[in-house]
């Protein structure tokens, strides 16, 4: 029997959805495939740790990741309360819900988090080298206006910590931009609730099928060359 509950989403897993209806359905619903990390997700995950160590604990950043000091100490001079790696999440109605609640419906996790009274700093940690749009940003600002209900600015940036890049400018966004938010995620999210609902998961072919795609029985998948 299809489930016709959908699971709850977060912005890569519904990301991983919109790339390839198919491959999220495998992986993330079936579970017939695994996904696997490779070298760059766990380097990801490296520096993650660091700099909560050296936000949270203060505990000196590793050799190869000295540069980014003066950074982590202008973090931690944003004014109000800090929150890193927090585990953040929504459910249906919209309202704050546990990370891995019964009725949780979105959640994410915000690399860094400032709050202090109107106003909240969010900032996400990139270790990959490509630029990304303000769409993640988008979904860390809703988490923060619908769990810190008093905040109605969020300043959103990405820190790209790959040496050499241009560091993307902070974005702003308004609580009565909500709306304006949630229509970036809409048309997605239909497509999303409707796959569950039919059981029709399309195989979407994308530059991952040249062997970079766990799901080996897709007519689009390819070996890697």
């Amino acid at each position: 029997m299809p489930s016709r509950t959908p699971i709850p989403w977060s912005y890569s897993s519904l990301d991983k959805f919109v790339t390839c209806p198919a491959q999220f359905h495998a992986i993330k619903v079936v579970k017939t495939a695994a996904d696997t990390t490779g070298a760059a997700g766990e380097y990801g995950h490296y520096v993650h740790k660091a700099f909560e160590n050296r936000l949270r604990h203060g505990t000196p950043l590793p050799s190869d990741l000295v540069q980014h000091e003066d950074k982590l100490v202008e973090l931690s001079k944003l004014p109000g309360e800090k929150f890193y790696e927090r585990r953040i999440a929504i459910n249906r109605k919209l309202a704050p819900s546990e990370f891995f609640g019964r009725t949780v419906w979105s959640r994410g996790v915000i690399d860094f988090l400032a709050v202090r009274g109107e106003r909240a700093w969010v900032v996400d940690y990139k270790t990959g080298k490509r630029i990304p749009n303000n769409k993640q940003l988008k979904l860390c600002a809703l988490y923060v206006f619908y769990n810190h209900t008093a905040v109605q600015q969020v300043e959103g940036s990405y820190y790209m910590t790959m040496g050499g890049l241009k560091q993307p400018a902070p974005v702003t966004f308004l609580r009565n931009q909500i709306p304006e938010l949630w229509a970036t995620f809409t048309p997605d999210l239909k497509q999303y609730v409707e796959a569950f609902k039919t059981d029709i998961w399309q195989e979407r072919p994308s530059g991952l099928c040249r062997g970079w795609c766990p799901v080996t029985h897709c007519a689009h998948w390819e070996k890697k060359v």
